[in-house]
């Protein structure tokens, strides 16, 4: 197995898993519950046993830490990309109403604070200026490399194994030492 090989194979699958998660959550209207932190074990497990991967079958079960997060931070950069493809996605065909649906939201939170009209009025400002189709994709990205950085920084340090200084057939034996 190649290493590309695991890298698409799990960066792959584990975006388009969490897509459909997602997914399921927005069809239930569970995207706003404890449930969609699901989708956070969902990418680490996917990174953890990616790496796993890597090392057992490319890497001959040795792995370093910088080559550990570099396999990581490759499959993030492969499931930011699925991420982003599909927030388009959704955002243009599958559910046009979705920053509607966010700013409604975010006013009956105003209300349900006791906030007056004028500070609504300021609120739903900002609000509207951090939720355009641009925004939401730039904060896609964003959140998405450093979030899966961090992860690929703790499956390295979960998966390393350092690689022995000397190996068995590298030993030297009492026999090959001279004698004098």
């Amino acid at each position: 197995m190649k290493k590309s090989t695991v890298i698409l194979m799990w960066g792959g699958g584990t975006g388009i898993i969490s897509v459909i998660f997602y997914q399921i959550l927005y069809a239930t209207a569970q995207e706003n519950s404890p449930l969609r932190w699901l989708n956070l074990l969902i990418l680490f497990l996917g990174l953890f046993i990616g790496t796993m991967q890597f090392r057992n079958k490319v890497n001959g079960g040795y792995l370093s830490f910088g080559e550990g997060f570099k396999t990581g931070f490759l499959m993030v950069l492969l499931i930011t990309a699925i991420t982003l493809i599909a927030t388009i996605i959704d955002m243009e065909f599958l559910h046009p109403d979705f920053i509607d649906k966010i700013l409604a939201q975010s006013r009956d939170s105003m209300i349900n604070k006791g906030m007056t009209e004028d500070q609504i009025e300021i609120g739903m400002h900002y609000t509207k200026m951090w939720t355009t189709p641009l925004m939401i994709i730039l904060f896609t990205i964003i959140g998405s490399i450093i979030g899966g950085a961090i992860f690929s920084l703790i499956t390295a340090a979960l998966c390393t194994r350092k690689k022995p200084i000397f190996d068995d057939a590298d030993e030297v034996s009492d026999n090959d030492i001279p004698q004098a």
